[in-house]
């Protein structure tokens, strides 16, 4: 009887543990090399007090530090929320990363949407009109200085070229 026990609760932890590599593995397949160093540092950056996961506490003082002023209990619970109330340990980190990244789209398909807007048809959009979309549109709105930043950087006569916009969007990710 007891090793019938045994046998069962050995399958079951087999079963755990293949789970557990197949979900790891997913992160990987997904995230570069690179990309997981970098994130690595990241994380040892937010995890403050060094104990292996990021915390509510580590978090306030990330954003208060960057922010000038300390978020809303709100702010971090939509932060956190993500995580399902488990610890968000380097792997939770990595999972939803990849998560996000998975989402993204590719840069062929940034460049089609793009080419809607291209009413010179040279490659280029009315900056300011791009402006107005990435300020107000969409789930992940820019800021005007984000905008300004991006201009500098792809803009010239009033027009940006969204294959280099693209690219760098993509950049970002990689």
């Amino acid at each position: 009887m007891a090793s019938l026990h045994t046998n069962r609760s050995t399958k079951r932890n087999k079963k755990t543990d293949s789970a557990k590599k197949r979900a790891t593995s997913n992160v990987f397949s997904v995230l570069q090399q690179h990309q997981v160093a970098e994130l690595r540092e990241l994380f040892n950056l937010l995890d403050s007090n060094h104990s292996g996961v990021i915390e509510r506490e580590d978090l306030r003082a990330l954003l208060t530090s960057c922010n000038e002023s300390a978020p809303t209990e709100q702010m971090l619970d939509e932060l956190l929320n993500d995580a399902n109330g488990l610890p968000l340990n380097f792997t939770l980190f990595l999972t939803l990363f990849a998560q996000e990244l998975r989402d993204t789209d590719p840069p062929e398909v940034v460049q089609n949407a793009f080419r809607s807007f291209d009413t010179h048809r040279d490659g280029t959009v009315d900056a300011e009109e791009l402006r107005v979309w990435l300020t107000t549109r969409g789930d992940q709105r820019l800021t005007d200085d984000q905008v300004d930043e991006i201009f500098r950087r792809l803009g010239e006569n009033g027009r940006v070229k969204y294959a280099a916009f693209a690219s760098l969007f993509n950049d970002c990710l990689e």
